[in-house]
């Protein structure tokens, strides 16, 4: 009874190493065709952020939100919207270094988010780039009063890096693209899950937009290979051990 337990539990572990890298490799595939969409994405014709919305049942959040919506959020990643509303915060500061710009600025500096509301929700636009130091004379636009309509692509949240530090909420600065972090910052208690990046506008002005980056974390393979690496090791582990404790024929034994 104790060998059948055995060999029950090395079959279900295996099977479920197995089925574990199958699922990364799925991933993969649509992760793959994701990626191949957002280089396309881009170039269409700007869609209204409220059908957007409605087309990926995103719900604004609290906090923090499950699966469903980062599968939304994905979805919508990179897609062209426009929007109409009005800005309702001060900026918040997120820290970054600009690299290959667009405009003439770049090098250590700030990303200048702020809480937009719009008729049915409230999203964080992405101003744009400003670097530590400015020039004298040079100053940052404050954002328009009143309602205007916006241009943009959607974005989600950065991943957090290993040396990334923590949020500074009595400065207003954090350190990555965070709604969560960038709701706590400004002080409002509900938005979207998503932030927007304001495509560019007139050369030389700060915020300087239209920097966005186009990118997509995919470790599926990587992950794919771990879970089937590790099958392969627990065939080899239980391999060694029932040769070791297989019977030997005495003539075998005898020499």
């Amino acid at each position: 009874m104790k060998r059948l337990l055995t060999i029950a539990l090395i079959l279900g572990a295996l099977a479920t190493l197995l089925a574990l890298g199958t699922w990364q490799l799925q991933r993969l595939e649509w992760k793959q065709g994701l990626i191949a969409q957002a280089q396309e994405r881009p170039t269409l014709p700007p869609v209204p952020l409220g059908e957007l919305l409605e087309e990926a049942e995103l719900q604004m959040i609290s906090s923090t939100y499950g699966e469903a919506q980062d599968e939304a959020i994905e979805g919508l990643s990179y897609r062209r919207t426009s929007l109409e509303g009005r800005f309702v915060t001060e900026p918040v500061r997120v820290f970054t270094t600009l690299s290959d710009a667009e405009g003439p600025y770049e090098g250590p500096g700030y990303w200048w988010l702020q809480g937009f509301e719009t008729a049915s929700s409230i999203v964080f636009v992405n101003r744009g780039f400003v670097p530590f130091e400015l020039a004298p004379g040079l100053g940052v636009r404050r954002a328009p009063a009143g309602v205007v309509q916006l241009e943009g692509l959607i974005r989600p949240n950065d991943v957090a890096g290993r040396f990334t530090p923590e949020a500074d909420y009595e400065d207003g600065l954090i350190y990555r693209r965070d709604v969560s972090q960038l709701m706590q910052a400004s002080g409002v208690s509900v938005a979207l899950p998503i932030t927007i990046d304001l495509a560019a506008g007139v050369g030389g002005e700060l915020p300087q937009a239209g920097e966005t980056k186009f990118t997509f974390t995919n470790r599926h393979l990587e992950y794919a290979l771990t879970w089937y690496g590790l099958a392969l090791c627990l065939v080899g582990v239980v391999g060694v051990a029932w040769w070791r404790r297989r019977p030997v024929d005495p003539a075998d034994a005898d020499g």
